[in-house]
């Protein structure tokens, strides 16, 4: 059985990471409202105990690979126009094909946000 301590800990664990996400979000080009919808979150309601208390497994695994994408475009690339501005530039490898990562990632799809952190793996490693 989790502590109260260690309860309020993940819970500030899961906030930090939520407005985290939805800086980076916001660094990549992407309103507030798809920002919203993506994580299935109102984001009126953000800093209540009701969205922090309740975000599903679902919404944590979206946050996490956001997180993720962001280190990876870090690693990848040294200059910021680059790590921000990679999710808005037409790409015409796979699993784009002529569309921006960013069109990927606003589907608010678990697998398009999967996609796109692998595309980023494979980039960095060379595959």
């Amino acid at each position: 059985m989790m502590s109260h301590e260690s309860r309020d800990e993940t819970l500030l664990q899961h906030q930090k990471g939520l407005i985290t996400a939805l800086k980076i979000l916001d660094l990549w080009g992407i309103g507030e409202a798809d920002q919203g919808f993506i994580l299935n979150i109102d984001r009126d309601l953000l800093n209540s105990s009701e969205v922090l208390n309740g975000l599903t497994e679902r919404q944590l695994l979206k946050i996490s690979y956001i997180l993720n994408i962001h280190a990876s475009l870090r690693e990848l690339f040294q200059n910021p126009e680059n790590f921000y501005g990679f999710m808005q530039a037409v790409n015409h490898n796979s699993p784009y094909c002529g569309r921006t990562p960013s069109d990927f990632v606003v589907t608010g799809e678990l697998d398009s946000l999967k996609k796109v952190f692998e595309s980023l793996e494979r980039l960095k490693y060379g595959q």
